[in-house]
């Protein structure tokens, strides 16, 4: 009995001993970025194991950014009594992208197509387009061209000298308007244009507007906006905006499908978010024919209301994220504004003025996109808007909310990133 006992205390004295040394080999020579010989390295290796595991653990769990926390509070609604038919893309459970026609209303889905291959877990599928005969017009993420598939997924084009952005609007004939980067000489976007300022050079980042034939997906016209702007005498448009790297950012051009007295068919309106303006140009010309600033910031998603009449989604935000409290909140009798929020402003040309009708709707609802973000007029005079920060639905009939809603996903706690939701017939 003895003995096992002396055994006992003799191997707990061990043991202590060895972990005596290990505990003073780690802090001596197992600090990484400190460590000293072979013995050095294996401590490291040895003790940053568990670190490497919870690591690889978290990547697994974490979800690519085609998906969206949902709010715990959040509740849907559904007050709509007629249907809405919507245009959406999203990541489905294989990883692919689907592209749908789903009734608002009902959440049936009406149409559908899959997007397989060559697709990174980020990739967005974003604004496609429906043209006749149920073909798809689609691109990810600025990348490899634009595609054009048939209603049973066969691919019918491939035009891989641009790549899509933001917007991708159909326009007069069997025609198509894009937002495009300049593919031509590189697989990527890159900061094609240089300023210098103060003997500061400052590349930044071209943006271009392409008009597509839908039947074949050739090429019909093609603009550089920085060349467009220096053109014009517009440059002063590039210094003002605070994104130096990206000072153009185009994210609509929305085309002119009929004349009146204020627009031409074959007009385009392009809408700039980083210097918060949009431009009325006529491509075949090449003119500008105005340009339009006022009281609204980061705007998105132009639509021509009537021959006299456009309205766009003004996110009414900064173009650039800052710290919260702008480091002024310690200061003593702040001047306190009204709350910001996203809503729809309206330009009249005749009387060349501004309107945000139920702008206090929207506010009381909470609907804010720090960026993207869009709005259909409904013909019965409903509004459609896509709240993309968070990636909410809504539809407002004048003051009053008859739907808000989210794309469920597969992922729960997570519903899926809108992508410039689209009305469809």
């Amino acid at each position: 009995m003895r003995s096992k006992l002396l055994n006992g205390i003799t191997s707990v004295i061990i043991v202590l001993a060895l972990l005596s040394f290990y505990g003073w080999s780690v802090r001596k020579h197992g600090i990484p970025g400190k460590a000293q010989g072979l013995w050095g390295k294996f401590l490291v290796t040895l003790t940053s194991f568990p670190d490497l595991v919870t690591q690889a653990a978290e990547e697994v769990e974490k979800l690519p950014g085609t998906f969206v926390p949902t709010h715990p509070a959040f509740s849907s609604v559904n007050r709509l009594d007629y249907d809405i038919n919507v245009l959406v893309s999203y990541s489905n459970e294989e990883g692919n992208r689907a592209i749908e026609v789903r009734n608002l209303k009902t959440q049936a889905v009406k149409k559908s197509w899959e997007v397989k291959g060559g697709l990174k877990p980020h990739h967005r599928i974003m604004h496609p387009l429906l043209l006749s005969n149920d073909r798809i017009a689609y691109a990810t993420n600025g990348y490899d061209g634009i595609y054009c598939m048939n209603a049973v997924g066969k691919q019918l084009w491939h035009q891989k000298e641009i790549g899509h952005h933001h917007s991708m609007n159909a326009g007069i004939g069997e025609t198509m308007w894009v937002c495009a980067y300049d593919l031509s000489e590189a697989s990527h976007p890159s900061n094609g244009v240089v300023y210098e300022m103060g003997g500061v050079k400052y590349h930044f980042l071209d943006n271009y507007i392409a008009q597509l034939d839908t039947e074949t997906g050739a090429i019909l016209f093609k603009r550089s906006m920085a060349e467009l702007l220096l053109d014009h005498g517009l440059e002063h448009l590039i210094i003002k905006s605070v994104v130096v790297d990206d000072p153009i950012h185009l994210n609509d051009v929305e085309p002119v499908l009929e004349s009146s007295e204020y627009m031409l068919a074959g007009d385009v309106f392009l809408s700039f978010r980083t210097s918060s303006v949009i431009i009325h140009y006529r491509p075949s010309n090449d003119s500008i024919v105005r340009v339009i600033e006022g009281p609204f910031t980061s705007q998105h998603d132009v639509d021509i209301v009537d021959g006299q009449t456009i309205a766009f989604f003004n996110n009414n935000a900064p173009t650039k994220r800052f710290k919260e409290d702008g480091g002024r909140s310690k200061e003593p009798n702040l001047l306190k504004y009204p709350a910001y929020s996203s809503h729809i402003k309206y330009y009249d040309f005749a009387s060349q003025t501004f309107s945000a009708p139920n702008r206090e709707a929207y506010s009381q609802n909470g609907v804010y996109s720090f960026t993207e973000g869009l709005f259909e007029l409904l013909p019965n005079g409903d509004v459609l808007i896509e709240e993309q920060n968070p990636s909410l639905l809504w539809v407002f009939r004048q003051d009053s909310l008859l739907f808000k809603g989210i794309l469920p996903s597969h992922h729960e706690g997570y519903h899926h990133l809108l992508n410039w939701t689209r009305v469809v017939d």
